[in-house]
């Protein structure tokens, strides 16, 4: 069974996998994951979909109650204005405004609910991953990360400050075209000049501003509360070197990030020892 966790949680970000309804319960249940049921069903169309033997799908069906019931216990949620933020993000990068690529989407016959939920399941996923491996940053030895200090000492020259305008709003459309027309008042947009200190920032937070040339815009920002942000940058003034000790964290999750194979499969292998998988039929 070796990486069919790591492969399946991977294979949930890269692409959608069918939706199941009630039908899937045909041939009853096979296996319990957790009380969680796995059907015959079930096995036979993951056989079918991904070209697989049936031990295989098995444990692709498993490691996949496994993620559910993993996003749930650590309380992941993602809301509608998170989904409707990253449509268009997807929108801007397939050179699009939201209207042309929904429209793309139905042209291709993909029914546009159905995309929505199967981003939300991609977010959820992608935000599990993210908690998997902060939870693991600190398996990062201090030795290894004051080798990646010293060695890329470049990353953390940063300006002692940045002017903005911060853009602010609950509405992520309103904000894409404030973005988009920098000179126009949008309706549910909050302006407003701020000198930001970098000094004062995580070295992951800091690195948005420091990567954003003057003149541009950040990417959008998750502001907390239902509100999104984003920093018109005007000017990065001075030069400062960010301390070893305020670049630890940023450099656990490097190091972390770069075995993250590793990682996951081992977190997920734990998971399924401790489970209890309840075999009814084959």
């Amino acid at each position: 069974m070796k990486k069919i966790f790591i492969g399946f949680i991977m294979f949930c970000i890269s692409c959608f996998a069918a939706g199941e309804n009630k039908s899937d319960i045909v041939g009853g249940i096979a296996i319990t994951v957790n009380g969680d049921p796995i059907t015959l069903y079930q096995i036979d169309q993951e056989e079918k979909k991904l070209k697989i033997d049936k031990k295989k799908a098995i444990d692709v069906l498993i490691a996949q109650r496994l993620k559910d019931q993993e996003i749930k216990r650590l309380n992941i949620r993602v809301d509608d204005s998170r989904i409707e933020a990253e449509i268009d993000n997807i929108a801007k990068h397939n050179g699009m405004d939201r209207d042309t690529f929904v429209s793309t989407l139905i042209s291709q016959g993909i029914n546009f609910g159905k995309y929505k939920d199967q981003l939300k399941e991609q977010i959820e996923t992608q935000e599990l991953l993210r908690n998997i491996l902060l939870s693991n940053a600190n398996t990062a030895g201090e030795a290894e990360m004051r080798s990646y200090y010293n060695k890329h000492k470049n990353e953390f020259s940063v300006p002692k400050e940045v002017e903005t305008i911060r853009f602010v709003s609950k509405n992520p459309q309103a904000l894409k075209k404030a973005i988009e027309n920098p000179m126009m008042n949008v309706s549910g947009v909050e302006k407003g000049e701020e000198k930001i200190s970098l000094e004062s920032l995580n070295p992951q937070i800091a690195q948005v501003f420091i990567q954003t040339k003057k003149e541009a815009f950040t990417p959008v920002l998750n502001a907390g509360e239902g509100s999104y942000v984003a920093f018109f940058i005007k000017d990065k003034i001075g030069q400062t070197q960010v301390s070893f000790e305020q670049a630890k964290s940023f450099i656990a999750q490097k190091l972390i990030e770069s075995s993250q194979d590793r990682v996951l499969d081992e977190y997920f292998e734990k998971i399924r020892v401790k489970a209890n998988i309840h075999i009814i039929r084959e």
